[in-house]
């Protein structure tokens, strides 16, 4: 972990100072267009990380991290940085900031007031076993073992398979399925409005009466919708900036107003509607990233941008992600 400071995300540039007051403490506020970042001190440097005193703080400053998260997305829009790559040193923010203020403004109102939830279901294994004994038939303590074990591993997918086939048509996205802790539990995380338990719980009115049987239901959240709408820190190489610069067929120097002329240009060319030689959404999607790294790149220069001197300096940058953007 690099020391330096922690992105938490991004608000609407107006609620930016009510924001920082409410979460207290070190907090920095940084206006970029129709956003403010909102940053706080990173955590203590990695070698602390295993020294059992420091380790201890530092899980106790990470479960920080996480309370200020579920308090920024419950007080109205937000988007979050990924906490697994939100740290850099503090120069470097405001400029990736700037770089990525358009995106990040459009991001914000696609997806600033998704929450996220986990949905876990549990029951007893031994409710399982009573009701489905018939299914077993009696031999040698490895085979029975063997057999216990696919009853219950059936048990599981088909309850998975019934939960998001309840949640589905009452929430906006399932994230992802959340893997079994044991032999008597499955979930999924999913995406909905801000204050969209009420769907959720809907949801689970609808479950068989097999999956539901015996169960209990633990929902954990609402924190910002981390698994489809965040954005992360990221560093590029010179063959990235290289290859992008190509794909742009840009000049060896251009103005960095010219940049965003060309690229406006091109998509217009590479569009699938337009039916024109070339043109498809694969190569639309790939010029549209090669795009947001030069210019995001580009807000860390001043004055003319130079080829072979853009190639010498890369850094990071914010990658705001298809479905967040």
């Amino acid at each position: 972990m690099e020391h330096g400071i922690r992105l938490l995300g991004v608000v609407p540039v107006a609620d930016g100072p009510a924001r920082a007051a409410m979460l207290g403490g070190a907090v920095r506020l940084l206006p970029a267009g129709p956003v403010a970042g909102l940053a706080q001190p990173a955590e203590a440097p990695s070698r602390a990380f295993f020294l059992k005193r420091d380790k201890a703080a530092l899980l106790r400053n990470l479960a920080a991290v996480q309370q200020r998260l579920e308090a920024l997305c419950q007080a109205g829009p937000f988007l979050a940085c990924d906490p697994g790559a939100a740290i850099c040193p503090e120069a470097e923010l405001a400029p990736m900031l700037a770089g990525a203020a358009e995106e990040l403004g459009a991001a914000l109102s696609r997806h600033g007031t998704h929450h996220q939830w986990e949905v876990i279901l549990r029951w007893q294994p031994e409710a399982v076993l009573m009701a489905r004994r018939g299914e077993l038939t009696p031999g040698p303590r490895e085979a029975m073992a063997k057999a216990i074990a696919d009853l219950l591993g059936r048990e599981v997918e088909a309850r998975r398979a019934a939960l998001v086939a309840a949640l589905r048509p009452h929430v906006l996205a399932i994230a992802e399925a959340i893997p079994a802790q044991g032999d008597a539990e499955t979930g999924a995380t999913v995406i909905v409005l801000a204050g969209g338990e009420a769907a959720i719980e809907t949801a689970l009115g609808t479950l068989p009466g097999f999956a539901s049987q015996g169960a209990s239901c633990d929902l954990r959240g609402p924190l910002p919708a981390l698994s489809q709408g965040a954005f992360r820190m990221m560093r590029c190489d010179p063959r990235a900036l290289a290859e992008a610069w190509d794909r742009l067929g840009l000049p060896d120097t251009l103005e960095p107003r010219e940049l965003t002329l060309r690229w406006r240009g091109l998509a217009t060319t590479l569009h699938p509607d337009t039916q024109a030689p070339g043109a498809s959404a694969e190569a639309m999607a790939a010029a549209t990233a090669a795009y947001r790294l030069l210019r995001q790149q580009a807000a860390r220069q001043n004055g003319p941008l130079r080829r072979n001197a853009f190639l010498a300096r890369p850094g990071r940058y914010l990658d705001i992600t298809p479905e967040a953007a």
